[in-house]
């Protein structure tokens, strides 16, 4: 029973690390070619201090960029910030990062970043919101 329930777990696992690789190459892709499509619409390239590029849903105030972390790729971003670069748009834009401490903040945020998800998912996930002031 113990070998199943393993086998089981590695087995959902590798679907969801394939289907996560599969879908972040083909949204890449997707806002490469289609700058002005519907998807890019909501969702930007990042691409963190470390040079790794993830797809993100992402709100631009102004001059400020707000994304939110479903996974850890937040942890790459220090403390006092990180400069990071952005293709909202086709559009090539610079910044720094910051992770939200205030959980009012950001759950005020993502009343608009995400206002169709239930907050409790958000909860339940450990969802970062990622604040980038654009230079």
């Amino acid at each position: 029973m113990l070998y199943l329930l393993v086998g089981l777990l590695v087995v959902l696992f590798a679907f969801g690390f394939y289907y996560a690789a599969s879908y972040n190459s083909r949204t890449v892709q997707e806002l490469q070619e289609n700058p002005q499509g519907e998807q890019a619409q909501r969702v930007m390239l990042l691409t963190l201090p470390t040079g790794r590029t993830v797809p993100v849903n992402y709100l631009r105030e102004g001059n400020t960029v707000f994304a939110a972390s479903d996974f850890s790729w937040w942890k790459q971003i220090a403390r006092n910030g990180s400069s990071v670069e952005m293709l909202i748009q086709g559009n090539k834009l610079t910044g720094v990062a910051q992770i939200s401490l205030d959980d009012e903040y950001t759950y005020d945020v993502f009343t608009r970043l995400r206002p169709d998800a239930p907050t409790w998912a958000s909860r339940l996930m450990r969802t970062r919101l990622v604040v980038i002031t654009l230079e």
